[in-house]
């Protein structure tokens, strides 16, 4: 702890995500103050620190998870589970930016290092868990609002692409919190999934797939599915709906002007892909905080929650490559999960 009794929290990677948690932290964590940042780009990192009331800089990641109480993962994903892995050994409590890994067996390195330490320490991002619309579209269904939920649906669309275009990359980067919101508002476990792509404009390479559909047979008897477009143009948008046996529910979108313009009428969609869960970044950012203060688990998404959303998503890769579903197998949940 600081002198002040605040956790001293250190951010590894100031990069879009890694300086907006960093600026969240410093505005409006009161538990918590900034005390280490940490980046490849040390100048990025330098400017940052200056801005933000002169956090330490590290040379080294090391330097930075020894030097503080908890650390805040979001770096590149190659670096991900190395520095998650790096914190359990530390004994420090972390959050890290989706995915947990950039494969499913260092997710699982992970989530063994995690359960020989006997206790829970790492949290993973997927911060719809804490958006208020996606918590309404639960708190509903769980209720019994429409019955039982049978189906989930979602959208997730980029503006343009931030990153590649191939569809395992896609599944990898970018699918997990689609996945994760599935198995969250249904309550189910993937069991098998297919997955079809198809490239969405002549001038993208011949090996894009950069708009996917999954298929996702749930347990339970329930089923999912989800479009990913990362090219949609229009702007970002992200909505999910639960299909039950007596009515649906799907979150609203969050409107907040009419724009009247050019001859028409409507509601301006922005490609920010920041921008529409400010909400759910402080919140999760807030309960993570607290979870380390009051030595509890955190309320979302834990290491097993990101193994898992690994295994689905490496085997919707192999089912878009094969043209046919493929089935889940993650061994058993540990004892530490349940």
């Amino acid at each position: 702890m600081g002198g002040n009794g605040r956790i001293r929290v250190g951010v590894i990677g100031i990069g879009s995500m890694g300086a907006q948690h960093a600026a969240n932290l410093c505005r409006f964590a009161a538990g918590a103050e900034l005390a280490a940042v940490q980046d490849l780009d040390r100048d990025r990192a330098a400017r940052f620190a200056a801005a933000w009331g002169g956090p330490r800089v590290c040379a080294t990641p090391d330097e930075l998870i020894q030097g503080v109480d908890a650390v805040l993962v979001a770096a590149p994903d190659a670096r991900h589970a190395e520095l998650v892995l790096a914190c359990i050994e530390a004994g420090r409590p972390v959050l890290c930016e989706k995915p947990l890994a950039a494969a499913p067996a260092e997710a699982l390195r992970v989530v063994r290092a995690e359960c020989a330490a006997g206790r829970r320490s790492v949290a993973v991002g997927f911060h719809r868990r804490f958006d208020p619309y996606h918590l309404a579209v639960k708190a509903l269904a769980d209720a019994g609002g429409i019955g039982r939920p049978l189906l989930w649906k979602g959208v997730h669309r980029n503006a343009q692409a931030p990153y590649h275009t191939s569809g395992p990359f896609i599944l990898m980067n970018t699918a997990g919190h689609d996945i994760d919101s599935a198995r969250w508002l249904l309550g189910a476990e993937v069991l098998e999934v297919s997955a079809l792509g198809l490239r969405s404009r002549p001038e993208l390479p011949e090996t894009s797939r950069d708009l996917l559909v999954l298929q996702m047979a749930m347990s339970g008897d329930r089923l999912a599915t989800a479009e990913i477009t990362v090219n949609a143009g229009y702007g970002y948008e992200v909505s999910a709906e639960l299909v039950g046996q007596s009515g649906t529910v799907t979150t609203a979108q969050p409107d907040r002007v009419c724009l009247r313009a050019q001859s028409s009428r409507g509601v301006p969609v922005g490609s920010d892909w920041t921008a529409p869960f400010q909400e759910a970044y402080l919140a999760e950012l807030l309960d993570w905080v607290d979870a380390v203060a009051a030595g509890r688990p955190f309320a979302g998404a834990s290491a097993w929650d990101g193994y898992l959303a690994m295994t689905v998503s490496a085997a919707a890769a192999e089912a878009l490559a094969s043209n046919r579903p493929v089935r889940v197998e993650p061994g058993p949940r540990p004892e530490l999960y349940a």
